[in-house]
């Protein structure tokens, strides 16, 4: 192998099959400073790995030679020379592999482990022959590029595609936004990629020898390029078809409340629903239409059930659709449009094989839900306010609406109201009917007869006599599970509710749900009904168990007239609910323009406060939910009255990162036109150009580009522990010079300084070289503060093995002598408990805080009285420091001395307090 072999281990699927299935062997690994080997990309025969596997991978450093020697955890013996790993087995020569290169990696919490990548596995399973196929059906993107590295002997094709990858970006340095010309673009593309595949002699060859292979390597040279060119096609695509998502999004958000009963999915298939559900919703993270294929495929199957033999049993299209259309409506993603369009369009590789693959199949069946859930079959009608509205959102049920509609409405026209018992739930009925002459009829004969029983209510408790025994043991019944006889809190009105008010039902009775009468004309939108009952005086701000108000239910229901009608009589607009949704964040959340309007322009002209970028409980903003499902028009009204792109969420994710498409990222620009001197088509993210600093709103966005956008961010970090690492481990050795050259430090500088720093000028002007130096200021562009996982800087090293002439180069440039590290200790603290003299008195002549406390309350004073260090405790005392300090244990450095006996640190201790 060449020495300057490299690859991106974190992209090994050895490796990414360790961390992500094996978790608690790999932190275990971790935990314990183990090695973890990974076999070059291309060495492994086999994609299936078993933890035998692994565990032959990981080296177990020996407790007397633990630099050569190790054992792996299938109790093999390894030693290490010049970097081959010598594995002894029981039969046969010992196997051998070449450490191509080792890397340190660092975890969230910055813990290091190393990893070796290695040139052959460690107990390799059986050599398959070089003809033979590695895997009959690529998975992965991790697949086709093992493919194309193993078949070709090596990264040539691989080098050569990427190539033409950026030589197709420069040429098109903004990508066209038509469908069609974007296809025949890339298309022309993947046939320069297949064309240079096949000028490789052993893909040729091997290519005419198998057929399978052949459509293996155009499957993967399709792959590879689509995961190359995926961040700047995918945006295009998504702002041609921004129309289609934006109406679908819709249609899908306003059934966000749908019930897999509605949709008359068989009951033994439930349980397979959250497993599938969660598969489903990661195809927007894959690049390639391969994996997303194959996403839809797992779903799918994830959906089978077993019979009692364990079997999977197939279901028919009809068993599985309804399902698959349950699947895409609560999935959460904001683009099915776009991602449908990229997988029938950007599938060069299966281009004439009909409909007749298995791929072709979960294509089309992916469009015909998306073509059911577009066509309005399950949401009927699209005036939310003309439909009766059915909670059993079946298909038969909305075909027969408009029947039952007239049935119910004639019997209850038709029937004697007075004979039918008047219940909360039959008024409800009533209500989703629009029956308002007989709501309003009922609800004032009820208000009637309670107000008489209030005004009896003085004679009926001022007389003794018992009523029936009936009436005492149900009312005793009542009253007992109330909180206390007085309780007025929503369960007890509940209560009271559906038994004292059960034959007179009132506006304010609520059903089990909480809910009032006028909750459910808002939510069936009957805008007479819901006149009728604000003026009979019904709680327009009455909240159900889920903290909706009224008017929550008609901004998320797109009811415009109810919204008015509430809004005109005194509604809180700013009410939250239990997700911290106020009714601005449900109607745009819902794609309501017409509420939008109503509740945005109502707050201006009515000059009541609306906060436009109020936060739900996720941190989401109105403007951020409308980004994300792609409503254009709710976008501009939100930006045209004061909406704030920046704001971030829980996520830190701004609005501009939740839109998917172009239009929306030029609506949000236009709100602050000095911001962006464009938007670059071909990237994912918005590119921040020309800000002006003056700009307030222009700063926090540069700000926040930097720390969200820049994926450099983690990998500097990781530079950084390394070089501190390396840092600390020169000056552990002594090595100033060493330490210096890490720190980009010009160590030859600060040698006058050093030698001579107690010495004088030659005279008080005197410019000469060495009294230049003396006064010259020399710094280095490292952040000599940087601290290790442990919280460790280079002063906190220097001082605590005395390195005096270290320290004060690091103070020239600019080190916090104060800089506590994770235990709350200073440089100070470790000079006095190691009683490096020198260094605590360039400290303290340096700004160092002599009473400093570590995580214990310890001062160095208390330190140094622990450990008896006389020469740090007497430099101490010299700069004052307060004695009368404890610790966490209640005790004084005094205190400390005299537990210890050190006489001669009491001594001095009580003459410098005898002083004070």
């Amino acid at each position: 192998m060449d020495g300057a072999y490299d690859e991106i281990l974190s992209d090994n699927p050895f490796f990414v099959e360790l961390k992500n299935e094996y978790t608690n062997l790999f932190q275990h690994c971790i935990t314990q400073s183990w090695i973890i080997c990974v076999p070059r990309i291309g060495s492994l025969n086999t994609r299936v790995f078993t933890v035998e596997d692994f565990c032959a991978h990981v080296l177990v450093p020996s407790d007397e030679l633990p630099e050569t020697h190790y054992s792996t955890l299938t109790e093999k013996q390894v030693t290490i020379a010049n970097k081959v790993i010598t594995l002894e087995v029981t039969k046969g020569l010992p196997l051998q592999s070449h450490i191509l290169f080792e890397e340190t990696f660092y975890t969230e919490d910055y813990i290091k482990y190393k990893v070796w990548c290695i040139e052959t596995p460690l107990e390799p399973t059986t050599n398959i022959s070089d003809n033979a196929l590695t895997k009959e059906y690529l998975l992965t993107i991790n697949d086709c590029i093992d493919l194309l590295w193993t078949q070709a002997a090596g990264r040539q094709v691989l080098d050569q595609i990427e190539h033409c990858v950026q030589t197709f970006l420069k040429k098109n340095p903004t990508m066209p936004i038509g469908i069609g010309p974007l296809k025949d673009a890339v298309s022309e593309l993947y046939t320069q990629c297949l064309q240079i595949a096949f000028q490789n002699r052993r893909l040729r060859e091997k290519s005419k020898a198998c057929k399978q292979i052949l459509e293996n390597i155009k499957l993967a040279v399709e792959s590879y390029m689509q995961h190359l060119l995926f961040d700047f096609i995918f945006k295009p695509i998504c702002t041609s078809c921004a129309y289609e998502d934006s109406h679908l999004n819709k249609k899908i958000r306003n059934m966000s409340d749908i019930q897999l009963r509605d949709l008359d999915i068989k009951k033994d298939l439930f349980h397979a629903v959250p497993k599938a559900k969660q598969i489903l919703s990661k195809i927007d993270s894959y690049d390639t239409v391969l994996e997303k294929i194959l996403c839809l495929k797992q779903a799918l199957n994830a959906i089978n059930k077993k019979d009692n033999s364990n079997n999977v049993v197939l279901l028919t299209a009809d068993d599985l659709l309804p399902v698959f259309v349950f699947l895409v409506i609560k999935s959460g993603l904001p683009n099915w449009f776009s991602q449908l369009t990229y997988l029938k369009e950007f599938r060069f590789s299966g281009v004439g094989k009909g409909d007749a693959d298995e791929s072709s199949f979960l294509i089309t069946t992916l469009e015909a839900v998306i073509e059911h859930i577009q066509s309005g079959a399950l949401a009927g009608p699209p005036n939310p306010e003309s439909y009766y509205y059915e909670s059993n959102l079946t298909e038969e049920n909305l075909q027969n609406g408009n029947q039952r509609k007239s049935s119910l409405t004639e019997s209850i026209s038709t029937s004697d109201t007075n004979s039918k018992e008047e219940t909360l739930d039959y008024i409800f009925e009533l209500i989703k009917a629009n029956q308002s002459e007989q709501v309003s009829s009922i609800f004032l004969r009820n208000q009637k007869h309670i107000e008489s029983i209030q005004q009896n209510e003085n004679n009926v408790l001022a007389n003794d006599d018992d009523s029936s025994d009936d009436d005492d043991n149900i009312e005793a019944e009542i009253y007992h599970k109330l909180c206390h006889p007085l309780c007025n809190c929503k369960k007890c009105c509940s209560k009271i509710s559906r038994s004292l008010l059960r034959n007179s039902p009132t506006v304010t009775s609520r059903d089990s749900h909480g809910l009032t009468a006028l909750h459910v004309a808002c939510i069936y939108g009957k805008a007479t009904i819901v006149e009728s009952l604000i003026e009979m005086g019904t709680d327009i701000n009455a909240t159900d168990l889920n903290e909706y108000t009224p008017l929550h239910y008609a901004a998320s229901r797109g009811h415009q007239n109810a919204l008015l009608l509430l809004l005109h009589s005194g509604a809180n607009v700013n009410q939250v609910n239990i997700d911290k949704n106020t009714p601005l964040h449900l109607s745009v959340n819902n794609g309501h323009l017409n509420c939008v309007k109503a509740l945005v322009y109502y707050a201006e002209h009515s000059r009541k406060h609306m906060n436009i970028n109020c936060k739900n409980q996720s941190g989401n903003t109105p403007l951020h939910l409308a980004s994300k499902w792609g409503y254009e028009g709710i976008v501009r009204l939100l930006i045209e009255n004061g909406a704030e792109p920046s704001l971030q969420n829980r996520s830190n994710k701004t609005a501009f990162e939740y839109a998917h498409n172009l239009r929306i990222l030029q609506v949000l620009k236009s709100c602050t036109p000095n911001l962006y001197e464009f938007i670059h088509i071909t990237t994912s993210d918005v590119k921040v150009l020309n800000c002006k600093p003056e700009n307030s709103i222009t700063a926090k966005l540069n700000k926040l580009h930097i720390k969200n956008n820049d994926p450099n961010n983690a990998s500097k970090t990781v530079e950084n522990l390394k070089t501190i690492d390396r840092i600390l481990k020169a000056i552990s050795y002594g090595d100033i010079k060493l330490a210096c050259f890490y720190m980009n430090i010009d160590y030859s500088a600060y040698v006058d300084i050093n030698d001579q720093q107690n010495g004088a000028a030659c005279h008080p002007l005197c410019e000469c070289q060495s009294c230049t130096k003396k006064t010259e200021k020399h710094s280095s562009d490292y952040d000599v503060n940087f601290a290790d996982s442990n919280g460790f800087t280079a002063l906190h090293y220097a001082s605590h093995y005395g390195l005096d002439v270290l320290c004060n180069i690091l103070i020239l440039n600019k080190a916090n002598v104060n800089y506590s590290n994770k235990k709350g200790q200073t440089a100070l603290h470790l000079a006095a408990l190691n009683n490096k003299i020198n260094v605590i008195r360039l400290l303290l002549d340096n700004g160092a805080n002599v009473n400093a406390i570590d995580s214990t309350g310890n001062t160095p004073l208390h330190n140094a009285s622990d450990v008896g260090n006389i020469g740090a405790a007497k430099v101490l005392i010299n700069y004052n420091p307060d004695i009368t300090m404890v610790n966490g244990s209640e005790k004084s450095a005094l205190d400390i001395a005299k537990d210890k006996v050190h006489l001669t640190i009491i001594d001095l201790i009580e003459k410098y307090a005898s002083r004070m």
